[in-house]
């Protein structure tokens, strides 16, 4: 008696996790019979489906939709299981501290977004609602987060998903990338340009970059070397990325830093809460409300990009190339609106 009770437990045993490897494997996404037994007898070998294993398939995922009210469903056109709800088995409960962050993601990464990489966390967000138990997800659709992140979505068709992919991979093998870079001026020529990608990022504004350090261009152009750089993907031209053999050094290559100093005047400094946009900044705040900030930046073009925010409100002071900066765009926006006075 003792080892039928024995061999009744083990069998209960395995029949509980050949379940769970089924649900597993169909999370993954829709799956055919065949590649459902074949992830059952990879766990488990010869205690997997030792008889007819299309019979006890069968067998078991019947047992899972009425045990548990899975949702699982065949679809004659791809010949595929589907999972629509893992219905009372719930693989994962949240406290509510928990469950107001996935409110607060899902309300800022909706559905129908663009970018690649924002499609990718609505997937997560989407997969981690499915393992949660029906009161809880009940409770999620019903709650409206009250926080947000504002990011306007790049249109799909601005980035080349097969641009991103090869970024990505010269990221992942740490290798230079060469590419075909398009200049915000359509007069401009096409440059080519060698790198040693880093990372990818996304803008508030939505906008996708390659953070890299430009090694080489051709044509020559005013990109400084060993600077910096984010590339907008959408600029890279289709089809040109190519990951090169070269491998990145341990230590990314220091790019030439500059000292900024700015002042910034009493109507934007008098609460004394200046944002902290560039490394080492540091603020000194006056008597006459005014504030003066200095800080190390590496790009002197989006640092001329950020300040300009401030508008008429912030003086720049140094170094001399992020001045004449500044001097070229005033010169640019007088010409623009003050010619006719």
């Amino acid at each position: 008696m003792t080892q039928r009770r024995g061999g009744t437990k083990r069998s209960s045993w395995l029949t509980f996790r050949r379940r769970l490897l089924l649900v597993r494997t169909l999370m993954l996404g829709p799956a055919g019979s065949t590649d459902l037994v074949d992830a059952v007898q990879r766990e488990l070998r010869d205690q997997g489906y030792p008889g007819d294993p299309q019979s006890a398939l069968k067998h078991d995922l019947d047992a899972l939709k009425s045990e548990y009210n899975c949702q699982i469903r065949f679809d004659r056109r791809s010949n595929k299981y589907v999972l629509y709800d893992l219905g009372e088995l719930a693989l994962l409960d949240l406290p509510d501290e928990c469950m107001e962050a996935l409110a607060f993601l899902d309300a800022s990464f909706p559905r129908g977004e663009a970018l690649p990489e924002h499609a990718n966390i609505r997937a997560l967000l989407d997969r981690i609602v499915l393992l949660l138990p029906p009161y809880r997800q009940t409770e999620h659709q019903g709650r409206r987060g009250p926080i947000s992140l504002q990011m306007t979505s790049t249109p799909a068709s601005r980035i080349d998903p097969a641009v991103l992919a090869t970024v990505k991979r010269a990221i992942e093998r740490r290798q230079e990338l060469a590419f075909e870079y398009r200049s915000p001026d359509p007069a401009q020529p096409v440059v080519l340009h060698r790198v040693a990608p880093y990372g990818v990022f996304f803008s508030q504004q939505g906008h996708g970059y390659l953070d890299a350090t430009a090694l080489e261009t051709t044509p020559r152009d005013n990109t400084p070397q060993h600077a910096a750089i984010h590339y907008r993907l959408d600029r890279i031209v289709p089809g040109s990325p190519h990951i090169l053999p070269t491998m990145l050094p341990p230590q990314r290559i220091r790019p030439r830093t500059y000292q900024i100093r700015y002042q910034l005047v009493p109507a934007v400094a008098r609460r004394r809460d200046i944002a902290a946009y560039f490394p080492d900044t540091q603020i000194i705040y006056h008597e006459d409300d005014s504030a003066t900030v200095t800080a190390t930046v590496t790009n002197l073009w989006q640092t001329r990009q950020v300040l300009l925010r401030y508008g008429t409100a912030c003086i720049v002071l140094e170094p001399p190339e992020l001045v004449e900066l500044f001097r070229q765009t005033a010169r640019g926006l007088s010409e623009m609106y003050l010619q006719n006075e």
